[in-house]
């Protein structure tokens, strides 16, 4: 069950055949879900390889970077900023497993370059951050509890790099799988966006979030505001709202504060359009259009919240390394290379299509894990009663 079967998509631009970032050609996902019933956890990875895994090193991607409350971790990010470009796979997981995420990719990378045989010199010059980005599932998890061997990260960079998983797996499941979102359960959650507006060549964006952010009363689903329905209705049979902390007091059942309450949010967007570093900068801040969708003013980039935007292109081909046989040296020779690039006049359709895919992204992520989660101390992320919400759009939403 999606989004789509309550009601309601963003719909100014159509879904790709599979309505999730694996429509855009060349891109794959692994996601490794790890539960223990012993300590009540559930957690995970997810990894991204916007290229096929034999190019990810040697065919940089351009890549922009765009965030509105910054509380949060995305490694790579001077790179980006600097160099504009990357050439590693994306890896999402929890706060606590960063180091272990990147220790890992790391591991990956050398080990593929040393297995295609580039010599030291070569594996220098194809240096690149690896990408990492955390939302923090401390509430379902702990902290402690929450952190990831780096040989369960192996695993899912595998998975992707093999392109063995078909499917985008939403919900809780990999990076995703000890995430909120709204005081529901969230986590995983895709969408994807053509761009046929006309021209010599259609294009797709596709977004991937790992949403982990919000408060009930702000969620927002086709301008019907679902989330304040749902908490009065709450109110009123005497229930506590979404997220529960077992066995504890009325107070902190009331709300933890903090990163514990507030989490984040990471969005990934990848495009076929060849787009320079400037315009995918852009393209990310539009990811935001769409959070601010659901989460309204008071959910969206909140104080403790880390809502961090990435956007790549894979149809641009960088050529950063001198042509070979020339020598290395302090000053060296200058070299150009040529790429297309979609017109700034052509781009609003991508704008567009950035904010529908992230917008539904976000509720595809809470109505895939709307079974709900409870983790350690008995604490209870119930999910979005997908019933509900079918029959409050069916009497509110505007169809025009």
């Amino acid at each position: 069950m999606r989004m789509r079967d309550l009601g309601y998509a963003p719909s100014n631009l159509p879904p790709g055949p599979t309505n999730s970032i694996l429509d855009i050609p060349g891109v794959s996902i692994g996601q490794k879900t790890i539960s223990n019933p012993d300590t009540h956890t559930r957690t995970g990875i997810t990894a991204l390889f916007p290229r096929p895994a034999a190019a990810v090193q040697s065919e940089p991607c351009y890549a922009g970077l765009a965030w509105l409350n910054g509380n949060g971790e995305l490694t790579g990010a001077f790179q980006i900023a600097d160099w504009g470009w990357t050439n590693t796979p994306v890896v999402l997981t929890n706060s606590c497993s960063l180091g272990t995420a990147i220790d890992a990719v790391w591991a990956w990378l050398l080990d593929a370059m040393d297995a295609a045989g580039w010599d030291a010199l070569a594996q220098a010059r194809a240096y690149g951050t690896p990408i990492v980005a955390e939302t923090a599932d401390w509430f379902l998890n702990g902290a402690r509890a929450s952190r990831i061997p780096a040989a369960e990260v192996r695993e899912a960079i595998e998975v992707a790099a093999a392109g063995t998983q078909g499917e985008v797996w939403e919900g809780s499941w990999g990076g995703g799988a000890g995430m909120t979102c709204h005081q529901f359960k969230g986590g995983t959650g895709t969408s994807s966006r053509v761009v046929a507006t006309g021209g010599e060549r259609e294009f797709t964006v596709g977004a991937l979030v790992q949403t982990n952010y919000g408060h009930m009363g702000d969620l927002t689903i086709g301008g019907v505001p679902v989330g304040k329905i749902l908490k009065k209705e709450m109110e009123e049979r005497g229930e506590t709202q979404g997220t529960t902390y077992g066995n504890t007091s009325k107070e902190k059942q009331a709300g933890a504060g903090g990163k514990m309450d507030e989490g984040s949010i990471v969005v990934v967007i990848i495009t076929d359009a060849p787009m320079l570093p400037t315009q995918l900068q852009r393209l990310a801040r539009h990811a935001g259009v769409g959070l601010a969708q659901v989460g309204g003013p008071v959910s969206t980039g909140r104080n403790h919240s880390g809502d961090i935007f990435l956007a790549l292109s894979t149809g641009a081909h960088p050529r950063e390394q001198l042509s070979p046989g020339i020598q290395m040296k302090s000053l060296n020779v200058t070299e150009t290379y040529s790429v297309d690039v979609v017109k700034n006049e052509s781009i609003d359709a991508f704008f567009c299509a950035a904010a529908e895919a992230t917008e539904e992204a976000i509720l595809n992520s809470m109505v895939a894990a709307r079974d709900g989660m409870t983790g350690i101390e008995g604490r209870r992320a119930e999910g979005l009663p997908v019933q509900r919400v079918k029959e409050l759009l069916e009497k509110h939403l505007v169809k025009v």
